[in-house]
This record gives structure tokens, sequence and C-alpha cells, in this order.
């Protein structure tokens, strides 16, 4: 068996394990389904390392290699808010999203071929390293949204967050501002994203921004996730309560998440992608 359907196998059976420690909610189930996320984590840090050690250069070089390191980050990312928050609910999404990720990646051509000469730069790895990043959390709030505005029209609010008509805690308290938080970590390793792009397109090619497609997706990602941020700001002001402004935020995150994935994926479909510089999965 392949490492990459080893890897497929474990984020399906994490996911499972934090469905079962959502109904139980018992210590042995919580580091049961942690660690089966974290092996998971593990096999696709390997899959990364291994197409690295094959190609002789980091795996960015093509849609296929982008995205098993894209779900790898994925991983990674939710695991770093799993200690910090201590999430409940979001964990067996965050295993299907990188499991959906890698199944995607399966569908791609993993033809190693040699990288064109502008991929080699250490400014690539620094540009799609916190480029993944930024994307990986953005993911991660994209769970949080869509558990957010399926949940919220069946619970009712208590002391100690929303509860079901049981009495049963659904979602801890204040989870609709957990997504902002998310996006806060991401945005700066957005920006840089953006940045260090911009830096090595100029030694590439000459120029810091040619509006090429994929730069011009990339700015309005970037703009997207910066008036999410804002928008809380914007919101009192217009007379909307806290409970409409969370579901608007909400869904404000999941139209900026179709945007990146248009940006991340979408793009390589296009007619422009053969002729842009960026997209090097059209190649």
């Amino acid at each position: 068996m392949s490492l990459i359907n080893i890897t497929l196998i474990v984020y399906v059976v994490a996911s499972i394990a934090y469905i079962v420690r959502e109904i139980w909610r018992s210590g042995v189930t919580k580091w049961i389904s942690l660690g089966l996320f974290i092996l998971g984590f593990c096999f696709n840090l390997a899959m990364v390392a291994k197409r690295s050690i094959e190609a002789g250069h980091p795996p960015f070089s093509n849609l296929y290699e982008s995205l098993i390191f894209y779900a790898c980050c994925t991983a990674f990312v939710y695991i770093i808010f799993e200690f910090v928050y201590n999430f409940k609910v979001v964990g067996a999404m965050a295993s299907v999203l990188s499991m959906l990720i890698l199944l995607y990646a399966t569908l791609q051509d993993d033809t190693i071929r040699p990288i064109m000469p502008a991929l080699k730069s250490n400014w690539m790895l620094v540009h799609v390293v916190t480029y993944m990043l930024g994307y990986a959390a953005f993911g991660i709030s994209f769970v949080t949204s869509i558990i957010f505005l399926v949940v919220k029209p069946f619970a009712k609010k208590g002391k100690e967050g929303e509860k079901s008509e049981d009495g049963r805690e659904i979602l801890p308290r204040n989870f609709d501002k957990l997504s902002y938080k998310i996006v806060a970590f991401g945005f700066p390793f957005l920006t840089l994203g953006m940045i260090t792009g911009a830096v090595w397109a100029k030694k590439a090619w000459g120029d810091y921004w040619s509006w090429d497609p994929k730069e011009t997706w990339s700015l309005i990602t970037w703009l997207a996730y910066l008036v999410y941020l804002h928008t809380p700001l914007v919101l009192p002001k217009m007379n909307i309560n806290k409970s409409k402004a969370a579901v608007i935020l909400a869904i404000w995150l999941l139209v900026s998440f179709g945007i990146v994935n248009f940006t991340f994926m979408g793009l390589n479909y296009l007619p422009s992608a053969e002729d842009s510089e960026h997209i090097y999965g059209a190649k």
C-alpha cells in the first residue's frame, strides 16, 4: 500500500475517533483522536520528505506536490490550535479537510519533472511555506465557520456555551470568535507570502508585480481576508446585532475560502494558465 493511501486511511480513522470523542467526551478518546491525527500528520510529513528527496527540490513545483504539502500544513496548523484552544467539535472536519486535499492530489499527475530555472531560488521555499501556512489557517477557519452555521440554529445560548435542547454543550463559549483568531493567525503569513513573492518575482523576471492572473487573484484573496478582519469594527456602526454579525462573518469566510481555492487550484484550469509564469500546475 502506498504512503498516500496509508495517510488517507489514518486521516479517516482520526475523523471517526473525533466523532466518538464528541459523543463519549472522555479523556481517553481525546488523546486517541489527537494521537491518530498527529500520526496522519507524520505520515503526511513523510510524504513531503520522500517527494523532496526523490525530486531533488522542495515539493512545490506542480499541483500534486503543492497539494500534499498543503494537506500537511493544514494538519500542522490544526494541531497547534488543538493544543491552544482545546478544540472539541472541529477535529473531525479538520481530518476530513486534510483527507480531501490528499484525495484531490491523487487525481493529479505525480510525474517528477525537472524544475524550471525561475523556481531554483531560496525565495521559493519562504514564499510557498508562508502562503501554505496562511491557506491552512484559512482552511481551519472555513471548518469552524461551517460548524457554527450548521449548529447555531439548533442551539440555545448558555453561560458556558451553546447547548442543545437536552442541555448538552455542543459549542464552547465564544466559538464564533474562534474563526477570527484563526484568520488573525493566518493573515500575516499570507501577507508575508505576497511580499516574498514580489521579491522573488523581481529577481526571477525583473518586476515586483506584473498583474499575472495568479498575482491578481492573490491580491483579491488578501483583500477578502483584510475586509473580514475589519468587518467586526464596521457592523456595530450599522446597527447589526452580535448574533447576525456572527452569521455574516461566518458566511464571508465561506466565500473567502472559495476565493482561496480558486486562486490556488481553479486558475490552473483557465486558458490564461498556459501563459502564466506562476501557475506551474498547468505546465
